[in-house]
């Protein structure tokens, strides 16, 4: 059902990376990973894609906009790793403070990741257990996910990728 209602309104990009000279590009390459494919997705709401107190938060206090994006890195040893990324969007500072005090507590909900179909790759659950976050602008959280496909990422390996991830521009 999520594979489905994720294939509406998203563009899937294959091959390699990010746009601008200090995007994430470099910092993928410093440590021998490239990034293989990807989607994005937009959304103008937020609850709907998000469950348990993150979801509560989100109907109290809607967002304004949602980005979405899934991706692959790879290294040249066969590993890969899944990584999801989303910016959600408020219409003040206020309003973000709250949505990251909530997101970044494990166990309190998420925004739905899009289908790890899209990347080809089988869906792999994401756990948030390698999540970084950030506030951009004042007003946009970014939150990072990854989770290893193949190869046997190790944990602080891949909260370095979602450390990376949550630097990325958005779509």
């Amino acid at each position: 059902m999520i594979a489905a209602a994720a294939l509406v309104g998203v563009v899937a990009v294959a091959g390699g990376g990010f746009a601008g000279a200090e995007g994430p590009d470099e910092m993928w390459r410093e440590r021998g990973l490239r990034v293989v494919d990807r989607a994005v997705r937009g959304d103008a709401e937020c609850a709907s894609h998000s469950f348990g107190q993150v979801q509560e938060l989100l109907r109290a206090v809607p967002c304004v906009a949602l980005e979405r994006m899934i991706f692959t890195v790879t290294d040249d040893r066969g590993g890969t790793a899944v990584v999801f990324v989303a910016w959600v969007e408020f219409d003040d500072r206020e309003k973000a403070r709250g949505f990251k005090k909530v997101e970044d507590v494990h166990g309190t909900g998420d925004i739905v990741p899009l289908s790890g179909s899209l990347v080809q790759v089988k869906d792999v659950p994401f756990t948030a257990l390698n999540y970084d976050s950030d506030v951009v602008d004042g007003v946009t959280v970014v939150i990072a996910e990854a989770e290893n496909v193949a190869g046997g990422f190790t944990a602080e390996y891949l909260d370095d990728i979602a450390s990376i991830a949550v630097r990325t521009p958005r779509p």
